[in-house]
């Protein structure tokens, strides 16, 4: 729920964040020992988010001859992340656009649709495992079918609210998302620790989601709604630091830096989705 080519001086693709939360988070169980040297007598990596590792002891020199500048890196990252937003929530809005026909289609091919979440899961672990194995065209369209996958998944859940509900929570998470990269992309915040801090969070509150169901805590959803919340915030910040890391690590290859943007855009993506969700949910308590 990364990493580096491992063809490439020894380094690897760092973290990769798993499923949205329709399915839950699927913690990537590839981990790089955090202590081995690579070719440059470097220890770059540090336990990050979701026990991934990231890397922010010693970030990696940007050789000359690079593909791709680091603006023009984060751009591409950027506009991945919208093209796959643009995916899902387009085959989201059509849903909810034709709502007799999406819950006709999901009564009577519930079986399909529970397939597509697990392929979902599998899509995600593809691209963390063996992204060092695939080309980077290979990893474009695993994120793409990736994307069109989750706007099918998340269909059931758009289905409860009308056009206008949807679009408010689409620009109230584009708002808090766009204000959160931007601090994480200006401030000089050491977010160097914050890995650990929000995976022990965010394992936390699907406890005590679990607790509160079983229970019936009162006000429970409204607490797990305003940690969800504030936890993709953190999220949004730390992945967006992270962007210049995965440029410095992979800069040396073209390739490389094809691939990382995947992972990159990927990650935002996932921040975004989560973001939207428990938006969406907290407009649900709301209403009701």
């Amino acid at each position: 729920m990364g990493f580096f080519d491992k063809n490439q001086n020894n380094n690897g693709y760092t973290d990769l964040r798993g499923m949205n939360m329709n399915s839950g988070y699927q913690q990537n169980p590839y981990q790089q020992d955090p202590y081995q040297q690579n070719s440059y007598g470097q220890y770059p990596y540090q336990q990050g988010a979701y026990g991934q590792q990231a890397m922010y002891q010693q970030p990696m020199q940007n050789y000359a001859g690079s593909a791709m500048s680091l603006s023009d890196f984060t751009s591409k990252v950027y506009l991945q992340m919208f093209i796959g937003l643009a995916i899902t929530f387009g085959i989201g809005l059509f849903t909810v656009l034709n709502p007799e026909l999406a819950i006709n289609i999901i009564a009577e091919h519930i079986e399909i649709f529970l397939v597509l979440c697990l392929v979902e899961v599998i899509l995600v672990f593809v691209l963390g495992l063996f992204i060092s194995k695939i080309s980077s065209t290979a990893a474009t369209v695993v994120f793409y079918a990736y994307s069109i996958i989750n706007g099918i998944t998340i269909a059931p859940a758009l289905l409860l609210f009308d056009l206008n509900t949807v679009f408010w929570a689409i620009a109230v998470t584009a708002g808090i998302f766009g204000a959160m990269s931007f601090v994480g992309k200006v401030s000089k915040i050491d977010v160097s620790r914050w890995g650990s801090i929000l995976m022990f969070g965010l394992i936390g509150l699907l406890l005590f989601s679990v607790i509160a169901l079983i229970f019936a805590i009162p006000m429970s959803d409204l607490i797990i709604c305003i940690i969800g919340i504030a936890l993709f915030m953190g999220f949004t910040i730390y992945d967006t630091k992270k962007i210049k890391d995965y440029y410095n690590s992979s800069s040396y290859s073209e390739e490389g830096q094809k691939k990382t943007v995947i992972i990159a855009a990927l990650q935002l993506y996932l921040d975004f989705i989560n973001l939207f969700l428990y938006i969406l949910r907290l407009f649900a308590r709301n209403r009701n």
